[in-house]
């Protein structure tokens, strides 16, 4: 029975990239095809399922924070019985992780609030100079109507026509 990396991680409920990881790092014996995949017989299976039964952290998280590009690294992180550190050092390591994540998590919620508050003060601004804008309109509009109210001149009005009787207009008298 040989199987390939993806039926192995399949079988194992791992990721295959993790499966490949652990061949190079803890020498698993298994060949490769013509194609340089790996192809796992039984005693190869049977090794990973005993690392994976006996590593004391099996399916832990190993996250690496490049704080440059501000990339995220996930992998999944086993360690053996014979090469692991001790648990107190692990913790320790998770610590400091974990509070590296939070100052990262804090400065960048430090930086988005920021920006809100310069949109926020860019917009004020804009609606500031709308309302300036729009007491100006209104102070020019109250203007002439306060002309409008004094009387008028007499030769401001249009003349009146006379209004002729409509009775006489009908019968033409």
């Amino acid at each position: 029975m040989e199987l390939k990396t993806h039926e192995v991680a399949k079988e194992l409920g791992m990721a295959p990239r993790t499966i490949r990881k652990w061949v190079q790092k803890y020498e698993i014996p298994c060949r490769k095809n013509d194609y340089g995949h790996y192809v796992y017989d039984a005693e190869a299976l049977a090794r990973l399922e005993t690392l994976k039964a006996n590593s004391e952290v099996a399916g832990a998280l190993d996250v690496d924070f490049d704080t440059d590009s501000n990339e995220i690294h996930v992998e999944n992180m086993t360690v053996s019985s014979d090469k692991s550190k001790t648990v107190d050092d692990q913790l320790v390591t998770l610590s400091e992780r974990v509070s590296r994540t939070e100052q990262m998590v804090q400065q960048k919620a430090d930086e988005v609030v920021s920006y809100q508050l310069l949109q926020q003060r860019k917009e004020i601004e804009e609606l500031t100079k709308k309302v300036d804008r729009l007491e100006s309109m209104l102070d020019q509009l109250q203007t002439p109507a306060a002309k409008k109210m004094e009387p008028p001149l007499i030769f401001d009005q249009p003349p009146q026509q006379k209004r002729r009787n409509v009775f006489r207009s009908i019968f033409g008298l």
